[in-house]
C-alpha cells in the first residue's frame, strides 16, 4: 500500500461545482428549521437605570425594592402638602441598575448578548430613552474615565476577531445597503488609492488621540462562539435625526460644511438604511472611536436649564459586522455574494423628552424640544399600536404610523422584523422630574410588552470541511519546520488541506484470478471495514441518514402540498362560480345604472328648464320693484304737495283759533269786571247767563284738529274774610288767588284724577302714560270731585283726528292748587301728544268725525265742568286757562 502523503486526494473544480449543486438539498432543511424557530418571539427587554442625585440636598422620589421592582414615590409638593400616606406606584423590569451600579456591569448585562448575536450574523437595538438630564448618553457614551456601551462594545467585538479580519477592501459596499467581494488584486488596487490619498494629503488621517488611546485600554476577555473559517470585516455609520430630517455625521468634508438632509429606503431583504450614507471600514477600536468623535463634532448640542449639554437630536451609531467562509485552502474569501452574512448592532441615543414650562426654551430651542416630543410620541404610538396587534390577533390590526417620524421608519424592519430590541430606561431620581419619571416608566412597562421575532440567520451550506482555516495554518508550520530541518522534498508535497481527515490508504491491488485471491480478499475486506469504522467516527454516515430522513420529509411534504393543492383546487373553482355569479350581477346593476344615468340626464334637463323659468320670473319682479319704485317717488311728490297744503290749511286754522281766543278773553275780561264791580245777586245771574252762553258757543263752534296744546297758567287772589265776600282784590287779569302757604306733603306721594272720555279709543301702542296712584272719572259736576279725593295731580286725556285721519291722544298734565276761597284751581304745565300713524298712509283715507267731535266736545265740557266747579255755592272763581295752539309739535312739550 502506498503511503497517503504520495497520494493526496484534491478537491477539484467539478467537486466544488458538485457541491454547491448540493447546497439546494442541505439549504432547504435548513430553512425548514429556520422557519420553525422563526416562530418563536422574544419581548423587549427594557432595563432601568437610576442616576445618582445631582447634590444631597435634593429629595428623591425612586425607591429599588429589588433587582426588578423600582416604586416610584410621589412627593408631598405634587400631593399640594396634604395629609396622608403618598402614592406609590410599582413598575418591574427585567433588570433595575442601581445608582452604585459600574459600567462594566451595565455592559455585561445587557450590551454584551447584543455583540454575541452580532458575531453570529443576526440583528439587535438598544437604546437609551428617558427625560434631559437623566444621563442617557453617559450610559451610551461614557467618559475618559468610565467608559459606555459604544466603546466597550468594539473593544469585545475587535478583540474577538482580531485574528480573522480580513483584508481592507474585501467587502466593499455597494450603496444599497449591502456588500460585493473583491478579489485580491481589486482590494490591493484600492489599498493602494488609500495610500496615494494620503500621501497627496486629501485623506489626511490624524494621530491617535491619547484620550481615545485611554478609551480604547480595558480588560476585556474576547467572545466564544466564532467561526473560524469566515472572514470578518467591520463597518460603522453614524447619523442623526435632527428636526425629523437625517444628516451623514461622517460625511466628507470640513466640519463646518453644512450636512444635506437623506432619505430612508428599504433595501430588498426589507431592512431600512439610509440612502448615500457615509459607510467606513475600521480595523481598530481607535479608529472606530476617532470616527465617532468626528462626528460627535457635528452633532447637534444645546444649552437649556435642565442640562448644559443637552443632545437636541437623535443619534444613532450602526455597527455592522460582514463575514463570508473561506476557500477550501482557508486562505481566500470565496468570490460568492450569497454567501455573505451581515450582522447589525444599533446603538440609538434619544434625545430626552422635556417641557417648555420647565426649560423655559424659546426660539430654536422650543423649535427642536417640539420636533423631539413629536418623534417619542410617535415611538410611543407605534408601539402601543404593535401591542394592540399582537394581542388582539382575531380584530382587525391597526395601520402602525411608522413613516409618520424618521426614527420609527429607520428601525421599522426590527419591530416588524427579525432581532432582538433592547431598552434601557434612564431615570433621574429628583422629585421635581417625578411627573416626567412617572410617564417615562409607564411607557417601558408597557413596551415589555410587545414581542419581536427571534433573529435566525441562514448561512449557505457549501460542504466545506470545518476547521480548515487551522489545518491550513499547521500544515505551513509543519511545512516550515521540514525546511528548517534540511528536508528538500518538503517543498513538494501535494496536499489537499481542505481535507483535514482521511479514511485510510488507497485500494490495495489484488487479482482475483491469481492464486493468492483469498488473501487478497481477505485483505481488501479488512481494509473497507477500516474504512467503515473511519467513516462512523468522522460521521460520514450522520449525513446519509440526515439525508434519508430528509428525503422521507420532503416525500411528506410533497403529499402534503398535493392535498393541499388538491383542495385548493375545489376552492378556486368554488371561487371561479362565486365570480361568474358575481359579473351577471354586475352587468345587471350597469343596465340598472344606465338607466338611473338616463334619469338624471332627464331631470338635469327638467332642472334647466326650470332654471330658466325661474330667471325670466326673476326679471318680470325685478320690473314690477322698478315700477313700485316710481310710483312710489310719484307719490311722494304728491304726498309733498299734500302735506304744504295741510300746513297752509293749519295755518289759517291757527289764525281762526287766535281771533277765538281774543274774543273769549274779551269776554271773561268783561265778566271779571262785572263780577268785581256788582252785587253778589247780579253777578251771579250774570255768571250763570255767561255759562249758558258759552255753552251755546261751545255747542255751535267745532274744535278743529291740532297737533298740540299749550297752556299757560294765569293766578288771581280772592277775598279771605266772610266779611269782605262782595270786595275781592283784582290782581293781574282778575284770576282767583291761590293758598300760597299750602303746602302738601310729599310723604303722600303723588294722587292723579284722570279725566276722559266715556269711550276712548284705544291706543295700540307702548307709549302710554303710566300713573301709579290714580282715580280715573269721565264727568266733573262737583267740587268734591278734586278736593274730595285728596288729589294732588290732574289729567286731561283729548282724543282727535288730524288731517290725514290718524288718531292723535293728548295728555293736558297739572297741578290742583287749593284756593284762597276755599276751592280749587288746576295750574296746567305739561303736554304730551301721541300720534299713531297708519302704516300704509292713504291720500284718500277720510277723517273719522265722530272721534273727533267727540273728543273736542269733551275738551269743552271739562273746560266748562271747571269754571262751574268754581262758581259753585258762591264760591269765586278760582282760576282760568288761556288754551293756545301750536302747529306740528310732535315730542312732548313742556310748560
Amino acid at each position: 500500500m502506498k503511503p497517503t502523503a504520495k497520494t493526496p486526494m484534491k478537491v477539484t473544480k467539478s467537486l466544488y461545482q458538485r457541491e454547491l449543486r448540493t447546497q439546494s438539498s442541505s439549504s432547504s432543511e435548513q430553512a425548514e428549521e429556520a422557519n420553525v424557530v422563526a416562530k418563536a418571539k422574544d419581548p423587549v427587554h427594557v432595563f432601568c437605570r437610576i442616576r445618582p442625585l445631582p447634590s444631597d440636598g435634593d429629595l428623591s422620589c425612586v425607591r429599588v425594592r429589588n433587582s426588578t421592582t423600582v416604586i416610584l414615590a410621589t412627593p408631598e409638593q405634587v400631593l399640594g402638602n396634604k395629609q396622608g400616606a403618598q402614592k406609590e406606584t410599582q413598575y418591574i423590569f427585567r433588570h433595575v441598575f442601581e445608582p452604585q451600579t459600574s459600567q462594566q456591569d451595565i455592559f455585561s448585562a445587557m450590551a454584551q448578548p447584543l455583540v454575541k448575536n452580532l458575531i453570529k450574523g443576526r440583528n439587535s437595538l438598544l437604546f437609551t430613552y428617558g427625560v434631559t438630564g437623566s444621563g442617557k448618553t453617559y450610559t451610551m457614551t461614557g467618559d475618559t474615565r468610565h467608559r459606555g456601551i459604544m466603546p466597550r462594545c468594539l473593544d469585545v467585538l475587535f478583540r474577538t476577531i482580531s485574528d480573522y479580519q480580513a483584508k481592507k477592501y474585501v467587502f466593499k459596499p455597494d450603496r444599497l445597503n449591502g456588500f460585493e467581494i473583491l478579489s485580491e488584486a481589486d482590494a490591493l488596487l484600492e489599498r493602494q488609492h488609500e495610500m496615494n490619498q494620503r500621501f497627496k494629503g486629501a485623506l489626511k488621517r490624524k494621530d491617535s488621540d491619547p484620550e481615545i488611546a485611554s478609551q480604547a485600554s480595558c480588560d476585556l476577555t474576547p467572545l466564544r462562539g466564532i467561526d473560524e473559517d469566515n472572514m470578518y470585516a467591520v463597518f460603522v455609520t453614524y447619523i442623526e435625526v435632527y428636526n425629523n430630517s437625517v444628516y451623514d455625521l461622517l460625511e466628507e468634508g470640513n466640519i463646518q460644511k453644512t450636512l444635506q438632509s437623506k432619505i430612508i429606503r428599504e433595501d430588498a431583504n426589507h431592512n431600512m438604511f439610509v440612502h448615500g450614507v457615509t459607510e467606513i471600514e475600521i480595523k481598530s477600536v481607535e479608529e472606530a472611536i476617532e470616527a465617532f468623535q468626528t462626528g460627535q463634532k457635528r452633532k447637534r448640542m444645546g444649552h437649556t436649564v435642565l442640562n448644559a449639554e443637552s443632545s437636541r437630536s437623535h443619534s444613532v451609531f450602526n455597527i455592522r459586522l460582514v463575514q463570508a467562509p473561506t476557500d477550501s485552502q482557508g486562505e481566500q474569501v470565496l468570490q460568492d455574494k450569497r454567501t455573505i452574512t451581515i450582522g447589525q448592532l444599533s446603538l440609538v441615543d434619544l434625545a430626552g423628552s422635556e417641557r417648555s414650562s420647565r426649560t423655559k426654551n424659546t426660539g430654536l430651542r422650543l423649535r427642536e424640544a417640539g420636533n423631539i416630543n413629536n418623534s417619542l410620541m410617535t415611538l410611543r404610538t407605534c408601539l402601543e399600536y404593535l401591542r394592540e396587534n399582537q394581542q388582539q390577533a382575531n380584530a382587525a390590526p391597526k395601520k402602525i404610523p411608522y413613516r409618520d417620524s424618521k426614527v420609527t421608519h429607520l428601525f421599522k424592519n426590527y419591530f416588524d422584523g427579525e432581532g432582538q430590541v433592547s431598552m434601557i430606561v434612564c431615570i433621574n431620581p429628583r422629585a421635581e422630574d417625578h411627573d416626567e419619571n412617572a410617564q417615562v416608566m409607564k411607557f417601558a412597562e408597557m413596551t415589555q410588552e410587545v414581542q419581536i421575532a427571534r433573529a435566525t440567520p441562514i448561512k449557505a451550506d457549501l460542504g466545506l470541511t470545518p476547521g480548515r482555516r487551522k489545518a491550513n495554518k499547521m500544515f505551513k508550520i509543519a511545512v516550515n519546520n521540514l525546511n528548517e530541518l534540511g528536508h528538500s522534498e518538503a517543498k513538494k508535497l501535494d496536499v489537499d488541506i481542505g481535507l483535514v481527515y482521511t479514511l485510510g490508504p488507497d485500494f490495495p491491488q489484488y487479482k482475483i484470478d491469481s492464486p493468492q485471491a483469498e488473501s487478497a480478499i481477505q485483505e481488501l475486506m479488512q481494509y473497507l471495514l477500516l474504512r467503515i469504522e473511519k467513516g462512523k467516527e468522522l460521521g460520514l454516515f450522520t449525513i446519509g441518514d440526515r439525508f434519508r430522513l430528509h428525503l422521507m420529509q420532503m416525500e411528506k411534504e410533497n403529499l402534503s402540498l398535493r392535498c393541499e393543492l388538491a383542495s385548493l383546487k375545489a376552492v378556486y373553482k368554488q371561487e371561479r362560480d362565486r365570480s361568474s355569479a358575481l359579473e351577471n350581477k354586475i352587468r345587471v346593476h350597469e343596465s340598472s345604472i344606465d338607466v338611473l344615468n338616463n334619469k338624471v340626464k332627464n331631470r338635469e334637463r327638467q332642472i334647466d328648464d326650470l332654471t330658466r323659468q325661474l330667471r325670466g320670473q326673476q326679471t318680470l319682479l325685478d320690473k314690477k320693484e322698478q315700477e313700485k319704485e316710481h310710483q312710489k317717488k310719484k307719490f311722494d311728490s304728491k304726498l309733498a304737495v299734500e302735506m304744504d297744503k295741510r300746513n297752509r290749511l293749519h295755518e289759517l286754522k291757527h289764525a281762526k283759533l287766535q281771533d277765538k281766543i281774543r274774543v273769549k278773553d274779551e269776554k271773561l275780561r268783561l265778566l271779571s269786571n262785572i263780577i268785581q264791580s256788582d252785587e253778589l245777586p247780579k253777578r251771579l245771574r250774570r255768571s250763570q247767563s255767561l255759562d249758558n252762553l258759552s255753552e251755546a258757543n261751545n255747542s255751535k263752534e267745532q274744535r278743529p284738529a291740532i297737533e298740540s296744546v299749550q297752556i299757560t297758567p294765569a293766578t288771581t287772589e280772592m277775598a279771605t274774610t266772610r266779611n269782605d265776600l262782595y270786595f275781592t282784590p283784582r290782581v293781574g287779569r282778575g284770576m282767583a288767588a291761590a293758598n300760597k302757604r299750602h303746602r302738601r306733603s310729599r310723604s303722600t306721594g303723588e294722587k292723579w284724577i284722570e279725566h276722559r272720555a266715556p269711550n276712548p279709543v284705544p291706543l295700540g301702542t307702548v307709549l302710554q302714560p303710566y300713573l301709579k296712584n290714580r282715580k280715573s272719572v269721565t264727568k266733573l259736576t262737583d267740587m268734591k270731585d278734586l278736593t274730595g279725593q285728596r288729589a294732588n295731580k290732574y289729567l286731561l286725556v283729548s282724543q282727535e283726528a288730524d288731517t290725514d285721519g290718524d288718531v292723535e291722544t293728548k295728555l293736558f298734565k297739572g297741578n290742583i292748587i287749593p284756593t284762597c276761597g276755599g276751592g280749587a284751581q288746576v295750574v296746567f304745565d305739561d303736554v304730551e301728544c301721541l300720534k299713531q300713524k297708519s302704516p300704509v298712509p292713504s291720500p284718500n283715507r277720510k277723517r273719522p268725525s265722530a272721534g273727533g267731535n267727540g273728543a273736542s266736545s269733551h275738551m269743552n265740557t271739562a273746560l266748562a265742568a271747571l269754571s262751574t266747579i268754581n262758581t259753585i255755592n258762591t264760591i269765586e272763581l278760582a282760576s282760568r286757562c288761556n288754551v293756545g295752539i301750536e302747529g306740528h309739535i310732535v315730542k312732548r312739550t313742556k310748560i
